[in-house]
């Protein structure tokens, strides 16, 4: 019996030290406040898209991100209650409902197979994936279905103990599938022979089943410290018996992480004494409250090893996430045993960590306190030290000695100075050995210092003057800096030695630089203005690495004079105010209100809740290799950053979630496992108002993602600002082609990525399409044509009428001038005809009479044409030549020359045109006086031109008479009828005459 109380107290104080002594983890609950369809959580799964698959007694979520999609029997789920997930190799997810069967899921749509299909039960407990087959649990037998043809290829039941043959849990075994079941044994399924084999039966009541390396962790009730055996499988397939019993509940799910530690979900049903447990040697440590987690019914786990995160159902709290990569180390006020811890400094001096705090000094070796002095002791030591030194009671520069101040006694830093631990406080500068002895006192109440050397010392008062003390450790030797200098330090709450100089950094005056004595301000001097300062610190290079209290930093170098060589603008650092500042090689490392900042070359990386940075009003820190301390107002953190900073991060993949245009959802069969399965949308002209949802894939911080984007193909399109918000709003986009880039700030990693999330066409309205406007010319094209051609037309039409109409006229005047010509010619015939009579010449007149009348009827004959041919003409003339002749008895001679190159048949000029120049000749040229009188007459052609040529060796005229003849009636009517057939013909009839030599007459006509 004694030894039993020894064995369960041991126990009990195992548990409680892991408890006690172990860290935070970071975790985040989901219920259904944040959109959980139900608080009761059967089943989890991650899937290889990284959408966490949550099951519930009400309806199936999809978590991407922290967003929740969630889907119901209206969507195709075979029932609400959903209590098994998993993924086949093509990435297909089959769900197991509690009640409606089986429910397959493509990315698209939903379709079940139930008891109707062939499957054994609609109650399904447990599904389980092996190469191409499915199995399914029931609480009435098990089915194996074929997930390429989604047909059931196997079931079997038998008549269990209690009239059920419910399947509680599967296990893979040497590529052999096994399954435990709730009052039956444990069963080995053989596809080959279409059988089950019970394989073991010495526990039948199995509630889950874990395969850990060699060995098996299978669930029974819940007897107490028996719940769980663990047993060899070669043991266990041997029908063997368990030695190894552990755990007092109901234990429903167990996983293990690649740490190789197994975590169990306990749900004690009738009794409260399930939670979230990890087995530690055979024991089961309870971690609800490292995890987070509130409640005892837990039944469901899942662990997601990329990410390191251990998800976990339970009945009544909905889903809670688990960080359990423990990148920062949490040890509060309880780890030391103390009601409260208000770190003021961390410092490492060899192998012991020192940590001061408002109430004293620890002295830790391996989280152990091994020494620890309180402010009543660093009081005792002072107040012993005044009795002892009580010249030193009323010095200025030294702290008052009045009992009440000294127990108001504040620490405020720690300085190591040759295996030296000097305490800064209140009431004077405290000396402490490695031993954790007090062995120095000095009554310096200051706010900064630094050593000169072993006794010398400068220090800034805390709100008075400056010093400086030759032999401080004797109170000797003191130079005192007024404060009417502006040159003096005020303020001072850091000094730094560097290159031979002093740098004293003041909240209210800047930076000054001690050297030789003497201190000059950077801001009076002109060298720096920052007045302001909050931290300051020196980095591995020897620079100073200073905060001003509006956020920003600079990183100066002094090795050479003063130059500001960066300055970080509190622009790019998350958060306003800086509570620390530490240096790592290229790394700066600062504290805000919002988190830890980590720099590096113009990239920030955050640190904060996610990571386990819970509380972010820090009051110190230190950092040791690569190893960051930060003090809280109750305990601190540890920070191993080694591995966070040499970590390669991939870039962050965005997809479209959904698609809004015009304010309406677009079509869900455009989308597939929840992203919108294309890389382009194309709409019309009137539909361009668009709304784009997307979500990070594979984020293992998506609270740290920020996001811009850019439209290219707008024009003015500029960055849009960084934000969390995952909606893009386009509005009225004109008709063109677009394309979203979308900028990913991940603020874990520092990386930027970039992803082409959608290209948008908008089509052009049918106005400024292609087609349209080629059907718009076209259509301008032909009815220009046609109204050309119908406008060609009627100018032709108008021209015909009207060159038929002045062809008319032309024609009627042409005959009018014919018929001023008769009446000449017949008046001359009948003179002539009456000078016959009057001679009583009758043969003459009789014969005259007859040619006469030839001539009348050729001239009527040719009087109503335009044009005759030559040949004609010629003989028109003959006969009229000789008519003329016999009024002068024949006398005169007539030749007539036609050059033989002109076709007399061809060639047509208008009739009675040469006659009147003829005429003249009988009238004017000759008279009785001439002697051999003569006419000749001759046609030729030159370069399309007939010339006309009418010579008689008549009497001629005088020069004066001649221009009368160039404006006779008879000349004006032969110009006029060939002006009227030839407009071009500007000088067509040209005369010649001299006196007694004759007369020429040229008639120049064109052919046409």
């Amino acid at each position: 019996m004694l030894s039993f109380r020894k064995s369960n107290l041991l126990f009990i104080l195992l548990c409680f030290v892991e408890i006690a002594f172990s860290q935070q983890f970071p975790s985040e609950n989901f219920s259904t406040i944040d959109g959980l369809p139900n608080n009761s959580v059967y089943s989890i799964y991650k899937d290889s898209r990284g959408i966490l698959w949550v099951g519930t007694a009400n309806g199936l979520s999809a978590i991407q991100n922290g967003g929740v999609k969630n889907y119901y029997v209206s969507d195709g789920l075979a029932h609400n209650n959903c209590w098994a997930i998993v993924e086949d190799r093509n990435h297909n997810m089959w769900f197991g409902s509690h009640g409606g069967g089986l429910t397959f899921y493509d990315g698209k749509k939903f379709e079940v197979v139930d008891k109707k299909k062939g499957l054994i039960h609609d109650k399904i407990r447990r599904l389980f994936i092996h190469k191409d087959f499915l199995y399914v649990g029931t609480e009435f037998g098990i089915s194996v279905l074929d997930i390429n043809s989604k047909k059931i290829i196997f079931s079997k039941k038998i008549v269990g103990c209690r009239n059920l043959f419910q399947v509680m849990d599967f296990v893979e075994i040497n590529s052999k599938i096994y399954f435990g079941t709730f009052n039956d044994g444990f069963w080995r399924v053989d596809l080959s022979t279409e059988s089950i084999k019970l394989i073991n039966h010495k526990e039948p009541d199995i509630f889950s089943i874990h395969k850990k390396n060699d060995s098996l962790f299978i669930c029974h009730s819940d007897a107490i410290g028996k719940s769980i055996s663990k047993i060899y499988i070669t043991d266990y397939l041997k029908n063997e018996e368990s030695n190894i019993r552990f755990g007092s509940s109901v234990f429903w799910n167990f996983v293990t992480d690649k740490r190789g530690v197994t975590y169990v979900a306990g749900n004690g049903i009738n009794f409260a004494t399930g939670g979230i447990y990890k087995e530690v040697n055979n024991k089961l440590v309870n971690l609800n409250k490292e995890f987070g987690v509130e409640s005892s019914e837990i039944w469901s786990l899942f662990y997601d090893s990329p990410t390191d995160n251990l998800y976990i159902g339970t009945i009544n709290k909905g889903l809670f996430k688990i960080d359990l990569k423990q990148q920062i180390k949490y040890y509060p006020s309880s780890f030391y045993n103390k009601s409260k811890l208000d770190i003021v400094c961390l410092k490492k001096m060899g192998n012991n960590e020192l940590i001061l705090h408002k109430d004293g000094l620890l002295f830790l070796s391996g989280k152990e306190i091994t020494t620890e002095i309180t402010n009543q002791m660093f009081y005792n030591f002072a107040s012993k030290w005044y009795k002892e030194n009580s010249i030193f009671r009323y010095f200025e520069h030294n702290v008052s000695s009045d009992a009440k101040e000294l127990k108001g006694i504040e620490l405020r830093s720690i300085q190591l100075v040759n295996s030296v631990i000097w305490v800064n406080s209140t009431i004077g500068l405290f000396g402490i050995n490695s031993k954790g002895q007090i062995t120095l006192y000095s009554p310096y109440s200051v706010s900064a210092y630094n050593f000169l050397n072993q006794n010398s010392i400068i220090y800034q008062v805390a709100y008075g003057k400056f010093y400086k003390s030759e032999n401080f450790r004797n109170n000797k030797g003191f130079k005192i800096y007024e404060l009417s200098d502006e040159n003096t330090p005020r303020d001072a709450f850091a000094i730094y030695s560097l290159y031979g100089k002093y740098y004293i950094a003041s909240s209210s005056g800047g930076l000054y630089i001690f050297q030789n004595d003497n201190s000059f301000s950077c801001d009076l001097n002109k060298i720096w203005n920052e007045k302001e300062l909050v931290q300051a610190k020196v980095n591995d290079k020897s620079e100073l690495v200073i905060a001003n209290s509006f956020g920003d930093v600079f990183v100066i170098d002094v090795s050479k004079g003063f130059k500001v060589i960066k300055k970080i603008n509190r622009k790019e650092l998350i958060g306003n105010s800086i509570s620390f500042l530490e240096c790592y090689k290229d790394f700066l490392f600062i504290g805000t209100e919002k988190g830890l900042n980590i720099y590096k070359n113009g990239s920030i990386r955050l640190i904060d809740e996610e990571q386990g940075l819970r509380t972010k009003i820090f009051t110190s820190s230190n950092i040791e290799g690569t190893i960051l301390k930060i003090g809280t107002q109750d305990g601190y953190y540890e920070y191993d950053f080694k591995d966070y900073i040499k970590a390669e991060s991939n870039l962050i993949k965005v997809k479209v979630t959904g698609i809004e245009v015009n304010f309406e959802k677009i079509n869900q069969n455009s989308f597939k496992w929840l992203y919108y399965n294309s890389d382009k949308i194309e709409l019309p002209y009137n539909r361009n108002t668009i709304s784009v949802a997307f979500e990070p894939q594979f984020a293992q911080y998506p609270n740290k993602l920020e996001y811009r984007y850019k439209l290219f193909g707008l024009t003015n399109s500029n960055w849009s600002k960084w934000t969390k918000d995952k909606n893009i709003n386009l509005t009225y986009l004109p008709d063109g082609n677009y394309k979203i880039r979308l900028l990913t700030k991940d603020l874990h990693s520092g990386q930027i990525s970039s992803n082409d999330i959608l290209n948008i066409v908008i089509t052009a309205p049918f106005w400024k399409t292609w087609w349209f406007l080629i059907s718009c010319f076209i259509f301008v094209f032909v009815c220009g044509y046609l109204i050309y051609i119908n406008r060609i037309r009627i100018i032709k039409k108008q021209e015909r009428a009207k060159a038929e109409v002045q062809k008319r006229l032309a024609e009627t005047k042409m005959e009018a001038l014919q018929s001023q010509m008769n009446p000449h010619f017949i008046f001359n015939a009948m003179n002539s005809i009456q000078n016959y009579i009057i001679d009583n010449n009758t043969d003459d007149a009789l014969m005259y009479m007859g040619e006469f009348s030839k001539i009348i009827r050729q001239t009527l004959n040719n009087s109503s044409i335009q044009k005759i041919a030559l040949s004609d003409e010629i003989e028109y003339l003959k006969s009229y030549v000789a008519l003329e002749n016999m009024r002068f008895r024949n006398h005169i001679q007539f030749e007539l020359t036609v050059a033989e190159e002109l076709d007399l048949f061809e060639v047509e000029i208008p009739p009675m045109l040469i006659q009147p120049f003829i005429e003249n000749v009988f009238v004017h040229a000759f008279d009785s006086h001439s002697i051999s009188p003569k006419l000749l007459l001759s046609f030729k052609l030159v370069k399309n031109i007939v010339y006309i040529q009418i010579l008689d060796n008549g009497k001629g005229m005088e020069f004066r008479n001649l221009n009368k003849l160039h404006a006779s009636k008879g000349i004006d009517l032969a110009k006029e009828r060939i002006s009227l057939f030839q407009p071009n013909n500007l000088n067509p009839i040209l005369i010649s005459s001299e006196l007694n030599e004759g007369t020429t007459v040229e008639l120049r006509l064109q052919i046409l």
